[in-house]
Formats: C-alpha cells, structure tokens, sequence
C-alpha cells in the first residue's frame, strides 16, 4: 500500500498533477533520499509510453522499493544483533576479570594467613625464677608473644638466664648468668630494656627458644 502511495505521488509529480507545496515536499524528500531522486528521473524518461509499459515500470519500481525496505531492516536487526553481542561479550569480559580478581584476593589473603600463623608459632618458653616479683605490664602471656615475634629472624634453638632490678617501671643491671647464643642475647636484652614496661622489684628468668 505504501509502495503503490509512493508511486502515484512520483507519477503526479512528473506529470505535474501536484500543487506547488506538494511538489516541494517530494523534491525536499529526493534531495534526502537518492532512490526516490533515480525514481523520478527514471519516471522522467518514461514519459510518452503507454500504459501497459507504464505499468511494468511501476512493477519494476514497486519490486525495487520493497527490495530496499528488506535490506534496511536486514541491516537494522544485524547492527542489533551485532551490538547485542558485542554488550555480552563485555559483560563476560566483566564477569571473568571479577573472577579472577575474586579468585586472585583469596590467594592473597590465604598466603597472608599462612605467613601469620607462621610468625604466631610459638618458639618461646619463659621459667621465672623463685623469689622474682616482677611481672610484665601486659603480662607473662602477651610478653612471650611479642618476644616471639622478635625472635622471627632467629633460625636456631637456644637458652639464655638472665636477672635484672627494676626501677619505675624500666629494667636496671640486666645480668646474662648464661647463654649459648650472642645473637640471642642481644635480642632479649634489647626487648627486655626496650619494649617491656614492669612492676615489681627484681626478676630473673630462663628463655628457652626451640627451633
């Protein structure tokens, strides 16, 4: 119905059966649309032949016209199909990157944990002598901890004894009685006078660490 509308308008055209607005309006679609423009030069050409000739032209042109409204809306639904899978195949690109990042965060946070629970083994047993009234401010618990995470260089057994005053809170005269490591040593001596706070007097202690 449309395409036979669309060639009455271009027969009235050519044979100047229209009203000047009319003919303004399809010169204005032709100049937009260069089928419609080769349809009305082809009419053009025509002119004088009779009707049966005519009529085979507009059959021509009515086959043309459907032929280019197929192709259109073949190309439509391809550039949508197109672009429908062009927005799928990002969203998989998406969802795996997600994935992978997901997968990527628990690798790191399972190697995290094993290096803590590493660091957390215990290594450390401290023996406090008879007589000893001093005590750690965080306690003997949290004390061998944290020694325990001074000793993590450490890679060899070892026992140091060791008594030392104590003045407001600070350790005074530390005395190594006996030990089978300097590198020890030094270490529990540094922690002790460094980063523990204490009450009490006097103590003396034995820190046996294992391998």
């Amino acid at each position: 119905m449309e395409n036979n509308y669309q060639l009455t308008r271009i027969h009235n055209y050519v044979a100047g059966l229209m009203s000047k607005e009319e003919m303004y309006e399809i010169e204005r679609e032709a100049l937009s649309d260069p089928f419609l423009q080769d349809a009305i030069d082809g009419y053009k050409l025509q002119r004088g032949v009779d009707s049966h000739q005519l009529s085979l032209l507009q059959q021509r042109l009515a086959r043309k016209i459907e032929a280019k409204a197929v192709d259109k809306n073949r190309r439509f639904y391809n550039w949508q199909r197109l672009t429908l899978g062009l927005a799928a195949a990002v969203l998989f690109l998406v969802a795996c990157s997600l994935i992978l990042f997901k997968h990527l965060n628990n690798t790191k946070v399972e190697k995290n944990t094993d290096v803590i629970l590493m660091e957390q083994e215990m290594r450390i047993n401290t023996t406090v002598f008879d007589g000893t009234d001093a005590t750690p401010q965080q306690g003997w618990e949290q004390f061998n901890e944290e020694l325990n995470s001074e000793i993590r260089d450490f890679d060899s057994a070892g026992e140091i004894q060791l008594t030392f005053n104590i003045d407001n809170g600070k350790p005074t005269d530390i005395l190594i009685s006996s030990s089978n490591s300097p590198e020890l040593s030094e270490i529990v001596s540094s922690f002790i006078q460094q980063k523990v706070r204490w009450t009490g007097g006097k103590a003396g202690m034995i820190i046996v660490v294992s391998d």
